[in-house]
C-alpha cells in the first residue's frame, strides 16, 4: 500500500513538474492543453515513476553488496576462528559475537544436543534475559518450532512476523526482524542450530542465505572435527595407560634416535646416555651381537616389516656397571608413528623362562644319563679292570726282582686303561655340565659321534643293532655340541626304549646334506608313531609312557629351534619312527 502512494506522488510530481516548465503554449493565454501536452504530461509522470524505481534498485543492490560483504567478512574470520581450535564453550560464544559484530545481525545463538536429540550446551549474544526462556524449555526438551523444523531437514528456516511460532525468541514487538535458523550436520549427523535475527529487509537475499547456510555446514564439519579429535585423544590416552602399564618393554626408535621408552623397558635396559644409539646395542652378550646387529639392520633399513630375535644382555646401572644378565624376546617391526618413519620395538623378560628350561634341560641331561648309566659303567669296569690285573703283575715283578722293560709296558697299557676311563667321565661330564648356549662352527658328526659312544654299550646289553652312515666333508654348522648331543642321546635312548617289545631291533643313524641344510635322522624298526601324533608327541608333558614326563621331545624340539633348525617325525624304511633334524649350514665365506 506504502509502494502504491509513493508511486502515485512520484507519478504526479513527474506531471506537475512538467506543467510548470511548459505552462501554456505559445500564442495562447491560460493553461489550455492539447493532447499533445497532455501526453507530455502523462510521459513525465511515468518517468518520475521509473526515476524512482531506478534509484530504488540501486540502493537495494548496494545495500545487497553491502550486507554480503558483511556476510564474507564474518565467513573468513568464523573461519579463522575455527583454525584456532579453541575450546568448545569458548568457540561457540565467538561464533555468536563474530556474527553479531561483523554480521550486523541483532542478535545469535547457538545450541548443541546430543545422540538423543537432548541440549547439550548453548550460547548466545544480543538476547540477555530473552534467551533463559527458551534455553529452559530447550533444557526440559522443549525447542521453538522453528528449531524443531531446522533439526529434522536440511536447508535454511526462514521466520517472519507472519510466521512467529509458539516459543519464538523474538519479543512481540520486533515485528521489523526475521530470524534464520540452519542445522549444524556433518554426515547426516546432526550437532546442534545456528540461529540468527536480522532486519525483514535482509529476508529475500538469498546470496547472504546461502552464505549463511555455509556458515552453519563449516560450523558443523568443526564440530564433527572436535568430536573426532576428542575420541582421538580419549583412544590415545587409553592406549598410552596400555602401554605404560605394560608388562613389555616398548620403544621407539625415528632416525636412530630412542624417542620414547615405557617404564617396563626402562626397568629392562636400565638408565641409557642421552647420546645413545640403538645400533651401538649396549650390554648385549658378546654371543648374541651378531644377530642382533643383523635383526635391527634389517628392520631399519627396509628388508623386512618385522624380526623377532631373542638375546641376553647386561642391564646398565646409574653408576655404569652391569647387572645380572637378563635373557628378552624382542620384535621389532616398522610403523608410522607422527607421520614419520619409525622402529617399534617391543620386549619380554624371559629370564625366568629360560632359567626354569636349563633347570629342565639338567633333569634331562641327567635322566638321559640314567639310562645309559649300565653301559657306562661297563665301559668303566673293563678297563678299571685291566688296571687292577696290571697292578697286580707289577706286584709280581716286582718280588721277583725281573727286568724293567716289562714294568714300562704294563706301566704303558695301564695308562691307557686310565685314559679309557677318564675320556669316558670327561664325556659325561661335559655332557652333564649346565652352563649358557656356547654356538661355535662345529662338524655336525662330532656330537652324533659323542652320543653314540655314550649309548653305545647301552644298546649292545639291550641287543639293538647299530647302523651307523655319517657322511663326510658336511658343511659345519653354528651351534653347542653339547645341546645338539643331548637331543640326539634323548632321540637313541627312546627309540631303544621303543625297541623292547620287538624281536628285530635296529636302530639307524645318517647324516647328510639335503638342500642346503646338515640333516640328522634316527630312525628305528619299532612300532612308529601314528601320523595322527606325529605333531602332537612334541607338545609340553605329553607322554606314553607310564613312567615319562613328556618334556624330553618337546626340549629337543626347541634346542633345534634355539638353533634356526627344524625338527619332525616321519615313518622309518622299517616301518618305525625316524626323527629328521634339520640344521643350516653356514655359507661357505663363513667357515
Amino acid at each position: 500500500m506504502r509502494k502504491s502512494i509513493l508511486n502515485i506522488l512520484v507519478f504526479l510530481g513527474g506531471a506537475v513538474l512538467l506543467v510548470l516548465i511548459f505552462p501554456v503554449q505559445v500564442g495562447r493565454p491560460g493553461p489550455v492543453f492539447s493532447l499533445q501536452a497532455s501526453l507530455l504530461v502523462l510521459l513525465a509522470g511515468l518517468g518520475g515513476v521509473a526515476i524512482r524505481l531506478w534509484l530504488l534498485q540501486r540502493w537495494k543492490s548496494r545495500e545487497r553488496e553491502a550486507n554480503l560483504a558483511l556476510i564474507v567478512r564474518t565467513v573468513r574470520r568464523i573461519h579463522l576462528l575455527l583454525a584456532e581450535r579453541k575450546g568448545r564453550d569458548e568457540l561457540l560464544e565467538g561464533i555468536c559475537q563474530i556474527l553479531v559484530d561483523d554480521g550486523h545481525y541483532f542478535s545469535a545463538w547457538l545450541a548443541l544436543v546430543n545422540r538423543e536429540g537432548a541440549l547439550d550446551c548453548c550460547a548466545e549474544v544480543g538476547l540477555g534475559a530473552q534467551f533463559s526462556r527458551v534455553r529452559h524449555g530447550m533444557e526440559k526438551g522443549i525447542f521453538p518450532i522453528c528449531a524443531e523444523k531446522a533439526l529434522v531437514r536440511d536447508g535454511l528456516v526462514v521466520s517472519d512476523s507472519a510466521s512467529r511460532c509458539a516459543g519464538c525468541i523474538l519479543a512481540p514487538n520486533d515485528v521489523d526482524r526475521v530470524c534464520f535458523t540452519a542445522r549444524l550436520s556433518h554426515h547426516g549427523l546432526a550437532y546442534g542450530l545456528l540461529s540468527v535475527s536480522s532486519s525483514a529487509a535482509r529476508e529475500h537475499n538469498r546470496e547472504e542465505q546461502r552464505l549463511f547456510a555455509e556458515i552453519a555446514q563449516d560450523v558443523g564439519l568443526a564440530l564433527h572435527l572436535m568430536e573426532l579429535e576428542a575420541q582421538r585423544a580419549i583412544t590415545e590416552n587409553r592406549f598410552r595407560e596400555l602401554v605404560e602399564n605394560s608388562l613389555a618393554g616398548i620403544l621407539l626408535i625415528q632416525d636412530d634416535e630412542i624417542i620414547y621408552r615405557n617404564p617396563e623397558q626402562k626397568r629392562l635396559f636400565g638408565p641409557l646416555p642421552s647420546h645413545f644409539l640403538p645400533d651401538v646395542f649396549v650390554g648385549v652378550h658378546s654371543d648374541d651381537l651378531k644377530k642382533v646387529e643383523g635383526a635391527y639392520g634389517r628392520v631399519s633399513r627396509g628388508e623386512a616389516a618385522s624380526v623377532d630375535v631373542d638375546f641376553r644382555f647386561y642391564p646398565q646401572q646409574k653408576d655404569g656397571r652391569d647387572r645380572a644378565m637378563k635373557w628378552v624376546f624382542c620384535r621389532a617391526s616398522r610403523i608410522e608413528y607422527q607421520g614419520r618413519e619409525t622402529v617399534l620395538v617391543s620386549m619380554i623378560d624371559i629370564t625366568r623362562n629360560r632359567e626354569l628350561e636349563q633347570i629342565v634341560r639338567v633333569q634331562d641331561k641327567m635322566s638321559s644319563l640314567g639310562r645309559v648309566a649300565a653301559g657306562i659303567a661297563h665301559e668303566i669296569r673293563n678297563p678299571l679292570s685291566g688296571i687292577n690285573i696290571y697292578l697286580n703283575t707289577l706286584a709280581k715283578i716286582y718280588g721277583r726282582g725281573e727286568n724293567l722293560e716289562t714294568v714300562g709296558e704294563i706301566i704303558t697299557q695301564a695308562q691307557a686303561a686310565s685314559g679309557q676311563i677318564e675320556s669316558v667321565i670327561r664325556r659325561v661330564i661335559d655332557f652333564a655340565k649346565p652352563g649358557q648356549p656356547q654356538l661355535r662352527m662345529v662338524d655336525v658328526n662330532q656330537p652324533v659321534e659323542n652320543a653314540l659312544s655314550l649309548c653305545a654299550a647301552a644298546l649292545r646289553r639291550d641287543g639293538v643293532g647299530l647302523d651307523k652312515d655319517l657322511a663326510a666333508d658336511l658343511p659345519r654348522c653354528r651351534l653347542d655340541a653339547s645341546l645338539i648331543e643331548q637331543v640326539l642321546l634323548n632321540l637313541l635312548t627312546n627309540a631303544a626304549e621303543a625297541l623292547r617289545p620287538v624281536e628285530a631291533k635296529k636302530i639307524s643313524v645318517r647324516t647328510v646334506l639335503e638342500k642346503e641344510a646338515v640333516v640328522i635322522r634316527v630312525g628305528d624298526s619299532g612300532p612308529g608313531v601314528p601320523e595322527g601324533l606325529r605333531d602332537k608327541v612334541f607338545d609340553p608333558f605329553y607322554t606314553t609312557k607310564s613312567d615319562g614326563t613328556g618334556i624330553g621331545l618337546s626340549l629337543c624340539q626347541r634346542i633345534i629351534s634355539d638353533h634356526h633348525g627344524t625338527l619332525i617325525v616321519e615313518k622309518s624304511a622299517w616301518g618305525g619312527a625316524e626323527f629328521v633334524i634339520a640344521l643350516v649350514a653356514e655359507p661357505e665365506q663363513e667357515r
